[in-house]
């Protein structure tokens, strides 16, 4: 994720490969996309981090259903994983994993 923001000019990533990195990217950030839905889920419909939760959610949703052909939206999913990671990590403090695990 790092090595994909650190790209400041289209000719550092061939075009060929820029499709490639962007599925990777949507990829990763689908996985870390399902574990921020499941830990917000946990929490009572009415609290503040489910609430932005979800709207972190809605918001990557809308920028994975795009195609990733430009350098710009390789950096954009980058941005948006590091994004979900953040907010899995204030969700993990809200919920512990054993309250996420005893949970159905």
């Amino acid at each position: 994720m790092r090595t994909a923001l650190a790209w400041s000019s289209p000719l550092d990533v061939p075009a060929d490969d820029v499709a490639q990195i962007g599925h990777l990217l949507a990829g990763a950030a689908r996985a870390v996309a399902d574990e921020v839905r499941l830990r917000a889920a946990r929490l009572p419909e009415d609290d503040g981090r489910r609430l932005f939760a979800e709207l972190i959610l809605q918001e990557a949703d809308g920028r994975l259903s795009q195609p990733c052909t430009s350098l710009n939206r390789v950096h954009n999913r980058a941005r948006l994983i590091r994004a979900l990671y953040e907010r899995l990590d204030r969700l993990q403090a809200a919920v512990p994993d054993e309250a996420a695990a005893a949970s159905p």
